[in-house]
């Protein structure tokens, strides 16, 4: 690819808009893993408006999905260039949703999105476009990275004594809660494992998987695991943690999906999604990490109670961090409202 001219923010912009959902579900709430490929796609859009190739996910941001989206509400994905690396480009996607019976459009949730440009076999390329930032939208731009890079700095600071630790007493890591409980299952008792050939179809050239699609499968094996622990199918979830992948997936390799919950509150509870693949040759890669944070609710709409808690044996030195991490991110997230755009209901 040739050294492309500068570019503007505005010149790449684009926005996604579709009515959600099925028909036959209408009024119920959509979950989240539908809402996250739309996201991907938009970011994708913009990441190849701007380099002139094929891009693909390198990761995203924490996003919070605690505003209710519905089936059949009209929902529209803006999204932006915000910052261009030697390879990579990060977009702002910024959701916002109408529902039947209103007129105008609400906030409902903001991601940013990192996407990697990439040559026909793969490889990272190099010499992207730059950003000019001196329109309007550059300006607005230039002050959401420099945001952006402070709060992952901030949220790397607060996990990093976790690491440190070299053992760990479960009474020293399970937060107490004013809840009864009828139940304790260690990690490896709620775990859920998938997998399942990355795609059987190659009719549109492309060999690499999207990554939209894979979110949208980790969001399922999480939200099953979420609503077999709490024994309730109205489980959703409501956010989603920083995740970076360490490569392309390939459609002749097979996905492996490891679920475990590592961190129950009293009414929402996290799962962490290990994606491992198995490719052609029989080895094992793994490639992220997913963290989800999962609400428990009523039929009513009204939050339900999680009537089983976690327990640890005392040489599951990994668990318990899994458990602190997930404690520390939710704290921090709770102090700092300003990085998201509803509270959790939690």
């Amino acid at each position: 690819m040739a050294t492309q001219a500068t570019r503007t923010v505005e010149d790449s912009a684009d926005f996604l808009a579709t009515i959600i959902g099925e028909e036959s579900q209408r009024g119920q709430r959509v979950q989240a893993g539908p809402i996250l490929r739309l996201m991907v796609c938009a970011a994708e859009s913009v990441a190849q408006r701007h380099c002139g190739c094929q891009a693909v996910l390198l990761g995203l941001d924490r996003i919070d999905l605690t505003r209710v989206i519905s089936h059949m509400d009209l929902v529209r994905f803006d999204a932006r260039l915000v910052d261009v690396g030697h390879s990579s480009m990060v977009v702002e996607v910024r959701a916002s949703v109408q529902r039947p019976m209103e007129r105008e459009f609400s906030p409902s949730h903001v991601g940013f999105i990192t996407m990697v440009a990439v040559d026909g076999a793969g490889r990272p390329l190099r010499e992207l476009p730059k950003l000019n930032y001196d329109t309007p939208l550059g300006a607005e731009a230039q002050a959401l990275v420099e945001h952006r890079r402070a709060q992952l700095a901030e949220r790397k600071q607060a996990l990093e004594w976790i690491a440190a630790r070299e053992s760990l007493r479960p009474e020293d890591v399970i937060e107490p809660f004013q809840i009864e409980r009828y139940d304790y299952l260690t990690p490896q008792l709620t775990t859920v494992q998938v997998k399942r050939p990355a795609s059987a179809r190659r009719d549109d050239g492309n060999v690499r998987i999207r990554a939209g699609d894979l979110l949208m499968w980790a969001d399922q094996v999480a939200t099953y695991t979420a609503q077999r622990f709490a024994n309730n199918d109205q489980a959703v979830t409501i956010s989603v943690n920083d995740i970076v992948f360490k490569r392309p997936m390939h459609r002749d390799e097979h996905i492996e999906l490891f679920a475990q919950v590592s961190y129950v509150r009293s009414h929402s509870l996290e799962v962490a999604v290990d994606i491992i693949l198995h490719v052609p040759d029989g080895g094992t890669e793994f490639v992220a990490s997913i963290d989800f944070l999962i609400f428990n609710y009523h039929r009513s709409g009204l939050k339900k109670k999680i009537t089983t808690g976690l327990r640890f044996e005392p040489g599951d030195l990994a668990g318990m961090r899994r458990y602190l991490h997930a404690r520390t991110r939710y704290n921090f997230w709770k102090s700092h409202p300003e990085s998201h755009l509803t509270q959790s209901p939690d």
